[in-house]
């Protein structure tokens, strides 16, 4: 297994080198879609140290220690909601690969997308815990989240075109829905805090 884990990040790092032969690097087999949900063993940790480093934390704003929610209960809440947003992009994606004519390519596009969010997570984290220790202020450090946001909308559309063998347009919507379930997911989580 953990050859194959290796192997599938190394994959998703092929995706964003923009390499033909990156699906080469991943188990495309029904099996190996089962086991593409343990990037999410990969990434929850990662993403709970982001949680634990930045509760609390909004560049230039000072929240009030009252008015935090308890560490426990925001990590378990934000990881709740991150799996569930994860898990229900690979249910709705069902309907939406037949309803494109994309079924015999959706095993392989969940792979790929699975193990791509572990790469993604490894880009994201340090831009926004760089953004929240306020080492740089004003538009400079507005561009950071963005700049890091902009790069995993290309990265999404990347794995979405070798993943699924989709047209531009089609690669675009799915990453803008995969956008709006993680903040509807995030919205949800946030009315629990």
């Amino acid at each position: 297994m953990l050859l194959e884990v290796t192997r599938s990040i190394h994959g998703a790092w092929r995706v964003a080198m923009l390499d033909r032969n990156a699906l080469a690097y991943f188990n495309v087999t029904i099996d190996g879609f089962w086991r593409s949900f343990g990037a999410l063993g990969v990434v929850a940790p990662m993403y709970i140290g982001f949680l634990i480093l930045s509760h609390g934390k909004s560049q230039g704003l000072e929240i009030p220690a009252e008015a935090l929610p308890a560490m426990e209960w925001y990590i378990a809440v934000k990881l709740l909601a991150f799996t569930a947003g994860w898990l229900v992009f690979a249910a709705v994606m069902v309907p939406i690969s037949r309803l494109l004519d994309l079924s015999d390519n959706y095993v392989q596009y969940i792979i790929v997308w699975n193990w791509a969010n572990v790469l993604a997570m490894a880009v994201i984290l340090p831009a926004v815990l760089f953004f929240l220790s306020g080492a740089v202020t004003g538009q400079a450090a507005a561009m950071i989240p963005m700049a890091a946001q902009i790069t995993l909308f290309f990265y999404g559309y990347l794995v979405a075109r070798i993943g699924l063998f989709c047209k531009p347009l089609t690669a675009i919507g799915i990453v803008a829905m995969d956008f709006l379930l993680t903040l509807l997911f995030n919205g949800l989580a946030s009315r629990l805090l």
